[in-house]
């Protein structure tokens, strides 16, 4: 391997740092973003490219060969299906039905947040504890294909709703910010013979932690001056609930991905895919569709999601654990 550049070293070793204070830096990023949202709303139309950009660089460290074993393998993917379309969805709109029985649109509101596919920042915090990386490019590019189809039907099975979705709209912004890029940085991998994992990739990394957070900063932005101006100790159980199902969906996860016998590497993809949800779209979703009740879930669902697996991630997984565990 050629010897590193003075700028690759510093590169890396800031995004060391930037894993270990994950904790702090994104319940921060959801802080700086309600305070700040005058100069961070406008920014809106950056989350597109942000997220591209993220996809871009998790596709360029997986090549064909591992996208392969994935496909040859599908016993994540099944896991993953079982965990983020089925068991997470029912036990939400379940909970949430006992907890808010005289309140259906607040269940209305939890039901739509688990009724989104899996969200790109996902990625970032399994490449962050050694996930399988091709594995969560299948399980992203998975969700993105059902969305159109999976989340209206979802709603309708457990919430009796009917919504009409802007399928080709959310086809084409998925395709834009997901599928595309990844697409793309497979083939810059495979045209590279794997070499851009060597420099390219570590050094893009502590860039993808600096966008994530600035994901977290423009997101809560967008809501943070209806939040702060309707402010009411009510919102306070649909926070706390929000904050408890983000958790509990990674536990559930980490614990079917165990009692189905996966490797680490591959518990650590599906934990974080079937967790993270794509609450942008939710939220499109709530908006236009359902009355405003129902959007506070997904309002507490953008503040609690990132800090809740920020919290929740060390006691689930080591940094990089997958990558020790990785089968040789």
């Amino acid at each position: 391997m050629e010897s590193m550049s003075s700028a690759e070293i510093f590169l890396r070793k800031a995004n060391r740092q930037m894993e270990r204070l994950m904790p702090v830096l994104t319940p921060s990023g959801v802080l700086i973003g309600l305070l700040l949202f005058p100069f961070f709303k406008p920014l809106k139309p950056l989350v597109t490219w942000l997220f591209a950009f993220l996809t871009l660089v998790n596709g360029m460290g997986v090549s064909i060969a591992d996208f392969r074993k994935v496909l040859r393998h599908p016993a994540s993917l099944a896991v993953f299906m079982i965990s983020a379309y089925l068991l997470l969805p029912v036990l939400s709109t379940s909970i949430a039905g006992l907890l808010f029985s005289s309140d259906p649109e607040t269940v209305l509101g939890f039901t739509i947040l688990y009724a989104i596919p899996t969200a790109v920042s996902g990625c970032v915090w399994s490449g962050i504890y050694g996930g399988n990386g091709a594995l969560s490019i299948a399980m992203l590019v998975i969700g993105t294909v059902l969305a159109p189809a999976a989340t209206p039907l979802t709603v309708r099975i457990l919430a009796g709703s009917d919504i009409e979705i802007d399928s080709q709209g959310m086809m084409l912004s998925l395709l834009g910010m997901v599928v595309i890029p990844s697409l793309l940085g497979i083939a810059i991998n495979w045209i590279t013979k794997g070499r851009c994992t060597e420099h390219a990739v570590p050094s893009l990394k502590p860039l993808t932690k600096l966008s994530l957070l600035l994901v977290v900063m423009i997101n809560t932005s967008q809501i943070a001056e209806s939040l702060i101006a309707e402010a009411s100790w009510a919102y306070i159980p649909d926070f706390l609930t929000a904050f408890a199902f983000t958790v509990s969906g990674f536990v559930i996860a980490r614990l079917l991905s165990a009692a189905f016998r996966l490797s680490m590497p591959d518990t650590i993809a599906v934990t974080f895919a079937s967790g993270m949800r794509n609450i942008s779209a939710a939220m499109v979703i709530a908006i236009s569709f359902f009355p405003p009740r129902s959007v506070l879930p997904v309002i507490a669902g953008i503040v609690m999601q990132q800090s809740a697996c920020a919290i929740a991630a060390p006691f689930l997984f080591r940094r990089n654990e997958g990558k020790r565990n990785m089968p040789s």
